[in-house]
């Protein structure tokens, strides 16, 4: 995550990119392996090291050339959705309407939704292999909240707990 004074950049890792790159590989490789095992010409292993090497070479080449810009910009003003293309999407936060976390696959990633009715998914940040997820999903609520003119989350929790903590004392 990239930060300066006014905006934050939430992109995906190398990791995040890496690992299901490579877990397809091994998958495809694995399969291709298989399946040639119950042919006249099953494959040797300098064969399926040979597919291996190809398949990592994919994977380093993949990751050199796709645009590691994929995510969301937060600015004062908007909020700038980037697709794994590169594609750039500028929208003012009182366009948005909504902002949730939805789980697809085990994977928790961010749902915007616009006042047209409108809904897209960001890139990043997303849960797999990213510990602060949580942190960054406050993050983007406490800035869309705070253009609403409300009390970011953190606030608002603080302000429950102090309620309870006083009603608990008063008793």
């Amino acid at each position: 995550m990239e930060r300066t004074e006014e905006c934050v950049d939430f992109r995906l890792s190398t990791a995040q990119l890496a690992v299901p790159l490579l877990g397809g590989v091994a998958l495809a490789t694995g399969l291709l392996y298989l399946a040639l095992a119950w042919t006249a010409d099953p494959m040797v292993a300098a064969e399926l090291r040979a597919c291996a090497f190809a398949g990592g070479a994919g994977v380093i080449g993949a990751l050199v050339l796709s645009p590691h810009g994929a995510g969301a910009r937060l600015t004062p003003e908007h909020l700038v959705a980037v697709s794994s293309f590169g594609r750039r999407r500028q929208i003012r936060w009182a366009d948005v309407s909504r902002i949730d976390v939805r789980r697809t696959a085990g994977v928790r990633q961010v749902s915007v939704s616009l006042v047209t009715g409108e809904r897209l998914v960001l890139a990043a940040p997303m849960s797999f292999l990213d510990p602060r997820f949580d942190a960054r999903v406050g993050e983007l609520t406490d800035r869309w909240l705070r253009h609403r003119g409300l009390q970011p989350v953190a606030a608002l929790e603080d302000d429950v707990q102090r309620d309870a903590h006083q009603d608990h004392q008063g008793q």
